[in-house]
């Protein structure tokens, strides 16, 4: 029976002990337990098994897709007949589904990768929570080491999914050769400013990011339902008589987890009370390519069942009229100030005067970003950008940690995966 390639071996890499030592079926056939090597016990459903049989009857061999709809598995009349272990520590079961049965497998790495019994999804939560650090040194990849290898590239974003920045060094100082960059991972995501955009001092600009004033600490696009997970800044030109201009960054999410250890019941209010965000721009489309109107309701912080952050929205600038109850306005207003101080008085920031050939990569929803003021006395900042998808980061990293990497688990990049 089990004659077929174990799907997408490398995604279990991870999975740790995974040889079975018995199964058995328990409470009538509608669960099996499973004693591994390790001395642990997992416990599965029938219908659970049931829906995520490897046959090749249930399976599609090369994406792994469910191909048995729901609605055929008759609920109420499924049960486990037996089950045994095959040489190769694959779970073989016999169901009874009504007057029919079905006879599959699941391998014993799928199993102990999603595991569900008691315990086992909390721990693999809190093994998904973010870890700070008070280090201000940006960490540092050279580009050829990202363009020309797997392991290079694997190690630029695993910086990118653990700390949240990566400087990439020495990147040819060509106009949209960021695309090619971000093309390593993706293709770019477009937003309004299209696939890149270029930031340099434009007076009379009605967006501030084109001006030379001060850029006070953001995550840009809060008012996207998907703001861009990944930001790419390349640095293409910065004068030596440019005087000012430096960038600085703080992780967003740090700032929030001492915040809420300091002042629990405004984070409350911040997890329920959704802030509006606003872009709005019919006439001057300040450097976009269409008029826009953007409006969004919705928490800055949204929590997992298990009451972790997962994902942060925050923007001081993009906001609009507040759409609250009235019982809310005064405690939002309240606990978002104390927000926005927590912001300003964080100590641990990182600052940097970007050079020609240096490009800042950081994960938008984590890392905040500003700038200070500058005068340009007749020279040219002059720094182009660009937006990697999330998801797609996410899928990338993934698939780098199963392929080049260890296989553990990634950490939380700020998108509302509740884990």
């Amino acid at each position: 029976m089990v004659d077929r390639q174990v799907l997408f071996p490398a995604q279990f890499k991870g999975a740790g002990d995974d040889r079975i030592q018995k199964a058995n079926k328990i409470n009538g056939g509608q669960m099996v337990e499973i004693e591994w090597k390790d001395g642990i016990r997992s416990k599965f459903h029938s219908i659970w098994l049931r829906h995520n049989c490897h046959c090749s009857c249930c399976k599609l061999d090369v994406s792994g897709q469910p191909i048995v709809p729901l609605t055929e598995i008759p609920l109420e009349e499924l049960y486990i007949q037996d089950t045994d272990i095959s040489e190769e520590n694959v779970l073989k079961v016999k169901w009874q589904e009504g007057d029919k049965t079905h006879q599959g497998y699941l391998p014993s790495s799928y199993l102990k990768t999603y595991c569900y019994s008691d315990g086992e999804i909390e721990r693999k939560s809190n093994a998904a929570r973010m870890t700070f650090t008070t280090d201000s040194k940006i960490p540092e990849i050279e580009y050829k080491e990202v363009m020309e290898t797997q392991t290079g590239l694997y190690q630029w974003l695993s910086l990118l999914g653990d700390r949240g920045i990566c400087m990439v060094r020495n990147v040819p100082t060509v106009e949209d050769h960021i695309l090619k960059v971000s093309r390593r991972v993706a293709l770019p995501q477009h937003t309004v400013y299209g696939y890149t955009f270029d930031v340099k001092d434009r007076p009379n600009a009605s967006n501030a990011a084109f001006r030379s004033i001060a850029l006070n600490l953001h995550m840009d696009q809060a008012t996207y339902e998907s703001p861009p997970g990944i930001q790419m800044l390349h640095c293409l030109r910065f004068d030596d008589q440019v005087v000012g201009g430096e960038s600085v960054f703080a992780d967003i999410h740090h700032i929030v987890d001492v915040f809420r250890q300091e002042h629990p019941g405004e984070f409350k209010t911040l997890c329920r009370v959704p802030v509006t965000y606003e872009t709005i721009g019919y006439e001057d489309a300040a450097g976009r390519e269409l008029p826009v109107h953007f409006q969004i309701r919705r928490p800055i912080i949204s929590l997992n069942t298990y009451g972790h952050v997962i994902a942060i929205i925050y923007h001081e600038i993009m906001t609009g009229p507040l759409q609250v109850d009235e019982h809310d306005v005064e405690p939002f207003y309240k606990a978002y100030q104390m927000l926005m101080q927590a912001v300003r008085a964080w100590p641990n920031k990182f600052r940097v005067r970007l050079k020609p050939g240096d490009m800042i990569t950081f994960q938008n929803r984590r890392l905040m970003h500003g700038r200070s003021a500058y005068v340009s006395n007749g020279g040219l900042r002059h720094i182009q950008g660009s937006y990697i998808n999330i998801d797609e980061f996410r899928s990338m990293l993934i698939y780098l940690q199963n392929t080049v990497g260890d296989g553990s688990p990634i950490r939380r990049i700020g998108l509302l995966d509740m884990y």
